[in-house]
């Protein structure tokens, strides 16, 4: 009888041993996960404001949050690499205030043991002195878009039209007056090109050598800069191989100290200056070609760097650099192109050759 009582006493504690054993278990497995909803593992720094450039001598705040959310966030560390500037714990959980100092960059972060936030880097200007630096940057723009429209429109009242005139005759007379009773100051040649002053009844005023002269305008065409450098060109080329042939001819015609006195002697020097003469002139003709070719080169040349602008009194060709100055000329009205219809080709003409 005691030994069965015994026994049962014995499975009684052996249960009872059990169940708390099991209790044990249970309570350290609830402790366990409690503590790791509760362990830290990152922290994440948020900017409660929109700003990309923070003013000096400022408040900002910034969110501070754990994961997990219920994680302990007592004792974290407030760092900030600014001198001037203060990086701390807000007034409310899970906030942080950073008051920027001088102008410069800031990086700020937060840690706790060894897990740290992200770091966020701003910029921090003087944002009084920067409004007052761009509302005078501004007034410096518009002060200087006002003087160049000033100088531009100057120089649109103070351009001269200039005109090329050509005498199309030979030995035509250019006089100190517009009259025929007047000094005739020099006879001219067709080719010879001057800058037309104005017209004066039937006569024309040109410049001739900062001298203020008459033509008859019956003998002038009027002619662009680049048509009376070429005829110029010409004219200079073939004077050069007529001069080389005068001088030809002028040793030719020598006296020799022994002069022959047959008549076959005769006869040979003037086959031989006919035949020097007819090589002369053919030595001209080629000149006068080759001059007449350059020309032509220069023309295809000069035509190949051109562009058609449609002006006021209707499309002229110009050089591509002239254009490009015309367009930043007028570039601060925004309307370049119009601009130039609004002018003749000789005013626009007149106003680069007048600025280069």
């Amino acid at each position: 009888m005691a030994r069965k009582r015994r026994k049962k006493r014995t499975r009684q504690l052996l249960m009872i041993a059990a169940v708390v054993f099991v209790l044990v278990i249970i309570v350290a497995l609830v402790v366990l996960l409690l503590k790791s909803f509760k362990t830290l593992k990152s922290i994440t720094l948020t900017p409660n404001f929109a700003e990309t450039e923070l003013d000096v001598n400022q408040d900002y705040v910034l969110s501070v949050k754990g994961n997990p959310a219920k994680a302990n966030l007592k004792s974290i560390e407030y760092v900030v690499d600014d001198a001037t500037a203060t990086f701390q714990k807000g007034p409310e959980s899970g906030m942080a205030v950073l008051h920027t100092g001088s102008e410069g960059v800031v990086t700020v972060y937060v840690k706790k043991d060894k897990i740290e936030s992200n770091k966020i880097t701003f910029q921090v200007v003087d944002q009084a002195r920067k409004a007052e630096e761009e509302a005078l940057a501004a007034q410096r723009a518009a002060d200087e878009a006002a003087q160049a429209a000033a100088m531009a429109e100057q120089v649109e009242e103070e351009v001269e039209v200039t005109t090329m005139v050509m005498v199309t005759g030979d030995n035509v007379r250019m006089r100190a007056e517009p009259n025929t009773d007047c000094e005739i100051v020099t006879t001219c040649k067709k080719g010879d090109s001057f800058t037309k002053i104005e017209a004066v009844d039937d006569w024309t005023k040109i410049d001739y050598n900062g001298r203020e002269c008459y033509i008859k305008s019956e003998f002038l065409k009027e002619v662009s800069p680049e048509e009376a450098n070429q005829a110029q060109q010409v004219e200079e080329s073939t004077t050069a191989e007529e001069t080389k042939k005068e001088e030809k001819k002028t040793e030719e015609k020598k006296p020799e100290e022994n002069k022959p006195a047959d008549n076959n002697a005769n006869t040979n020097a003037n086959t031989n200056t006919q035949a020097a003469d007819a090589q002369a002139a053919a030595d001209a003709a080629a000149a006068v070609q080759a001059a007449a070719d350059a020309v032509a080169q220069a023309a295809q040349a000069a035509a190949a760097n051109t562009v058609t602008i449609q002006c006021k009194d209707g499309p002229a060709q110009f050089t591509k650099a002239e254009r490009d100055y015309f367009i930043a000329t007028w570039s601060y009205t925004g309307m370049a192109e119009e601009m130039m219809a609004h002018h003749s080709a000789d005013e626009l003409h007149t106003l680069y050759n007048n600025t280069h």
